[in-house]
């Protein structure tokens, strides 16, 4: 980013290019760097397209405390669970897209999936989770998401 002003800066004085044009070209790299960091307008990665993403997980794992019949080992899934995918939130909210962190989250929650005993709306709803966050640490890789 400061390269490029920097080489606009250069030409500018080169040049003699109008200081509207210069401005102009400020203006552009900052708008890139905007959309770089949380893809298009309006898309399902603003950050609060994310934290409620996020803020959902949290309530569908929680449901399972009082849903099903949770035994100890069936408790230590749902609260590392839950302990990852706030350490991805915390992340978050301060501002980085922390994609280890997202990974540990989405193993937990798989986890939580594959071995406690679930059934019905609530799998379901903790199975969608999982797969959306999937589908946001592939916009990571995508650059459609986080900082770059």
């Amino acid at each position: 980013m400061a390269g490029i002003n920097v080489l606009i800066l250069k030409l500018g004085k080169k040049n003699m290019l109008p200081k509207k044009t210069l401005l102009a070209a400020a203006f552009f790299s900052l708008s890139l760097a905007a959309f770089a960091q949380y893809g298009p307008a309006g898309g399902p990665y603003q950050p609060d397209s994310v934290s409620a993403t996020i803020d959902r997980v949290h309530s569908d794992l929680n449901r399972g405390y009082g849903e099903w019949k949770v035994s100890k080992g069936d408790r230590d899934r749902l609260n590392n669970a839950e302990k990852q995918l706030r350490e991805f939130d915390r992340d978050w909210r301060h501002g980085k897209f922390d994609k280890g962190n997202l990974d540990d989250a989405i193993s937990a929650i798989q986890h939580v999936l594959d071995n406690n005993h679930l059934t019905g709306g609530a799998r379901d709803a903790i199975f969608s989770d999982v797969q959306e966050l999937r589908r946001m640490r592939e916009a990571y890789d995508r650059h459609e998401i986080g900082r770059w």
